[in-house]
């Protein structure tokens, strides 16, 4: 076994990878056995970046918007038409409403606070204000 493949095994005993960061961490080994480990895993099934993403997505979608979950995959390399067809904005303002009502003691008398809330958390504009709006009449997600 190559010395790369050995250290990418041992990355993905600790966590998952795209291919991606797995190829940046691999960066030091000759690039022939960098490919080499690459394909084999990706064969083996210890690489899947579609995998990835979804499991990403599925663990961070009650606590980050579309935004947020799309960056964060675009930023580990995940492919555009993988991160369009995982994150959408549908059901967006009921996330964010259910986001800030589990926080609506923190930020029920400012609104531009919890706006700013959940911008930061990948929440558009317009979701943010509609879900203050939701909860400041009584309404709950959905």
């Amino acid at each position: 076994m190559g010395k790369a493949l050995g250290r990418a095994l041992g990355l993905l005993a600790r966590r998952a990878y795209t291919e991606a960061e797995l190829r940046k961490k691999l960066a030091g080994y000759p690039a022939d056995e960098v490919e080499a480990a690459v394909e084999r895993l990706k064969a083996w099934g210890y690489l899947d970046d579609r995998g990835f993403a979804e499991a990403f997505v599925r663990s961070r979608r009650e606590r980050y918007g579309p935004r947020r979950l799309a960056h964060e995959l675009r930023k580990r390399g995940v492919a555009e038409e993988v991160v369009a067809e995982l994150v959408s904005d549908a059901g967006e303002v009921e996330a964010a409403t259910r986001l800030l009502g589990r926080r609506w003691s923190r930020y029920r008398d400012d609104r531009a606070r919890a706006v700013r809330f959940l911008l930061g958390r990948g929440f558009s504009l317009e979701a943010a204000i509609q879900a203050f709006e939701r909860l400041q009449r009584g309404e709950g997600p959905g």
